[in-house]
């Protein structure tokens, strides 16, 4: 017979495994709850960037308002030599998620003196853009955008080629499952956003814009140049192999660099020529 001074403390030894399952239980689905309420300060980060804004877009852009409840900028470059006679071909950027569409005029400008006209669509809560992101508003505000810059004499509908980089390529892949490019450039492109997720402890299925990547690829034919650096820390190389893998028709280059910036100068020449030859290959050609 056991002695009743020994129960209670055997009772306790019994109930410690279901206590700690139990408190381990509500701690995780806490966590989930926190992930699930504060996701889009991670993924669309835009107080990164909002805290510097220029009050006004350059005089060498125009700007275009898209969205229907909210104002939302969109920059348009006109390519050199462009007119009503001989419309230009047009790049569409689609910047990362921690960047503003006047990070890329730089970039924009170069690829107007090259010929093509450029779009540049700003994301919702970006800049001096109203509203807050999301995948849905902006897939709809960048269609939107697209088509006021077709619809124009002096731009090519037919020769309308992507440029990604980031989430921005989640954003390209998504858009062109609705309105299909004559090519895409993706650079750094993670293959979903939702599959970032586990990284917090958090399933993928709490995540509201998965911006599958992986999905929609196998879906789409256009040429496709795949960029994807070696030492990137955000978005490793494999995810960039695995999109290849997954696209029909598609080129993948590595480049020495972290996710932000290569190392030295001859990457950025290499990364930059293959670019601007793939597009001129399948914009520009005859």
């Amino acid at each position: 017979m056991k002695n009743r001074d020994e129960l209670p403390g055997e009772a306790r030894n019994r109930n410690l495994p279901g206590s700690i399952l139990f408190i381990s239980v509500i701690a995780c689905l806490s966590w989930w709850v926190l992930v699930s309420y504060f996701q889009e300060r991670f993924i669309f980060p835009r107080f990164l960037v909002n805290a510097d804004v220029a009050t006004s877009a350059p005089d060498d852009v125009e700007v275009l308002l898209v969205g229907k409840d909210v104002n939302v900028e969109a920059f348009l470059l006109q390519a050199a030599g462009s007119s009503e006679s001989r419309p230009s071909p047009m790049i569409v950027i689609l910047h990362g998620n921690a960047e503003l569409i006047d990070d890329r005029l730089d970039m924009a400008r170069r690829f107007s003196d090259l010929g093509y006209a450029v779009l540049l669509p700003e994301y919702r809560g970006y800049g001096r853009s109203g509203g807050s992101p999301g995948q849905d508003v902006i897939r709809k505000d960048v269609l939107e955008a697209i088509d006021r810059a077709t619809a124009r004499v002096d731009i090519d509908g037919d020769r309308v080629g992507y440029y990604g980089i980031s989430i921005g390529t989640a954003v390209a892949a998504d858009v062109a499952l609705r309105r299909r490019p004559a090519c895409m450039v993706f650079v750094v492109p993670p293959a979903s956003i939702s599959g970032f997720a586990w990284s917090f402890g958090a399933p993928p299925f709490l995540i509201r814009h998965p911006f599958r990547t992986d999905e929609a690829l196998p879906q789409l034919t256009e040429p496709l140049l795949i960029c994807s650096n070696a030492q990137d820390e955000v978005v490793p190389p494999e995810q960039a192999r695995m999109l290849h893998g997954l696209a029909g028709n598609s080129t993948l280059l590595e480049f020495e660099g972290r996710h932000n910036f290569l190392f030295d100068e001859s990457e950025e020449d290499r990364r930059r020529n293959a670019i601007e030859d793939f597009y001129s290959e399948h914009l520009l050609a005859p």
